[in-house]
């Protein structure tokens, strides 16, 4: 047991970078640690009629205040609608052991930021939400320390307005993230609204990830970089 302790505790060193953010907008018990910083830039190319928006600016920045506490900063500015600014703060309630998944608590929208313009939906985009997710990380061969691997994600959530004012992230919702080599990855996830796909790729000591894949009927890209302030 001891062994295979160590074995989980060096694989997570190796590996963490590719699980530290979350997917777009979506909640996960991926969580840095104090002083780790990610910030990250996205274009989602939306597939909806002309008169409607066609795209989506969306910056993240991600920061590890403590080991437990994290605060995110979620900026989106969509075509023909609200640019928003969107804060989202986590704590850590368990840590991942062999037998126990990492658990996460967490608020969206704390700051009650309207996110559209359109009436119908613009008092209820300000609401926050809650969520309490939980990630495990199981290994292809369990006594190499290393990928393949996939990490299982678990969330129950309240309703989150906060894109477009459509619901998401209510009750349950989750899905995979696989490290396929050090330096790929891929993800495919449902946050109870769309299916979201993705790969990674992470040129070696650069902090980068270079991100694409699907949001529903929609496509995205995104790079994102990743430092230690201290």
């Amino acid at each position: 047991m001891r062994y295979i302790g160590i074995l989980f505790f060096a694989v997570a060193c190796v590996c963490g970078c590719a699980f530290a953010d979350d997917i777009v907008t979506m909640p996960t018990a991926n969580q840095l640690k104090a002083g780790e910083l990610d910030v990250a830039a996205y274009y989602i190319d939306l597939d909806f009629p002309s008169q409607a928006p066609q795209f989506i600016q969306y910056q993240t920045l991600y920061l590890g205040l403590t080991d437990r506490f994290e605060l995110d900063i979620h900026r989106a500015s969509v075509d023909k609608d609200e640019t928003s600014v969107v804060l989202v703060g986590s704590v850590k309630l368990l840590n991942e052991t062999p037998t126990v998944p990492d658990l996460v608590f967490g608020v969206r929208n704390f700051n009650q930021a309207a996110t559209t313009l359109n009436p119908a939906a613009r008092e209820n985009s300000k609401d926050p939400s809650v969520f309490l997710s939980a990630a495990k990380t199981f290994f292809f061969n369990p006594m190499i320390p290393g990928p393949p691997l996939v990490r299982a994600h678990l969330s129950l959530g309240s309703a989150d307005r906060t894109l477009f004012g459509e619901e998401r992230h209510k009750g349950l919702f989750g899905g995979l993230q696989f490290l396929i080599a050090p330096w790929i990855g891929a993800v495919i996830e449902n946050d109870g609204a769309d299916t979201i796909t993705g790969v990674t790729i992470m040129p070696p000591n650069t902090g980068l990830t270079i991100k694409g894949g699907t949001f529903g009927d929609h496509t995205w890209i995104g790079l994102a970089w990743r430092t230690d302030l201290f």
